[in-house]
């Protein structure tokens, strides 16, 4: 499903991101991130710098929701979908370099993802409310 662009934009300046797994059982798992950003109009990609919980709920189960909030109008929307969980190659590399980059900006250490993971969105929600 492509992501429209106000979303986008409200994901784009966003500093903290919500993303809920959950197991095999269907116990639940909700996190915050910091590196989350679009990766084209249609994935998410999500920097794996700390995932523990996450990261095995993902290889047993690899469905995921991300919440975002837009400021300006209130409202909220849920994007969920399939994820694919990259430790090595391009996606990997487009990954490690947006983090370096970012970790530069804020003058921190330089930080390494252990993975990338990417969200292939399939539904998206403004409330209860599906959109199309």
């Amino acid at each position: 499903m492509k992501i429209p662009e106000n979303i986008q934009k409200t994901i784009s300046t966003q500093d903290l991101h919500l993303i809920a797994t959950a197991d095999l059982a269907g116990k639940p798992n909700l996190i915050y991130v910091k590196f989350l950003k679009v990766y084209n109009d249609r994935q998410l990609l999500i920097a794996n710098n700390k995932f523990f919980k996450t990261q095995k709920n993902l290889a047993a189960n690899p469905k995921m929701s991300v919440l975002v909030l837009d400021k300006e109008t209130g409202k909220s929307y849920q994007l969920k979908g399939g994820t694919e969980t990259h430790g090595d190659g391009s996606v990997f590399e487009d990954c490690a370099k947006w983090v370096g980059e970012e970790r530069i900006k804020e003058s921190k250490p330089e930080m390494v993802p252990k993975a990338a993971v990417v969200l292939s969105v399939e539904e998206i929600y403004c409330g209860a409310k599906k959109i199309e």
